[in-house]
């Protein structure tokens, strides 16, 4: 199962407009990311403002470059290649939240 998060900004008359690009993540590896960034995934519609997560999305991305090491029991639990993909999603939704830091992160499970 995975889960796929977009950038939403409301616009006139309760209306929402996705802005950047999709991004989908393992929805398993939620562990590595709470234990690399901080940030604990649920699965709920609307996570917060874009600029909230770049700090934890830059910390996720510090600890998985410079402290690998720590992490390697997560690619044991979900298979080689997890720390590369959880760094790739950090720095791709990293880009958009950057980018648009006025809209909502948003998320839902996408089988």
């Amino acid at each position: 199962m995975k889960y796929q998060f977009y950038l939403s900004l409301k616009i006139q008359d309760d209306k929402w407009v996705k802005l950047g690009e999709g991004h989908e993540i393992l929805w398993d590896n939620r562990d590595l990311i709470k234990a690399s960034s901080g940030w604990m995934i649920v699965n709920q519609e609307k996570l917060g403002a874009a600029s909230d997560f770049v700090p934890k999305l830059r910390r996720g991305i510090y600890e998985l470059t410079y402290s690998t090491e720590n992490y390697r029991n997560y690619e044991l639990d979900h298979g080689l290649g997890t720390i590369k993909n959880v760094l790739h999603f950090y720095e791709e939704l990293l880009t958009d939240c950057k980018d648009f830091p006025f809209t909502q992160l948003c998320g839902g499970i996408n089988n």
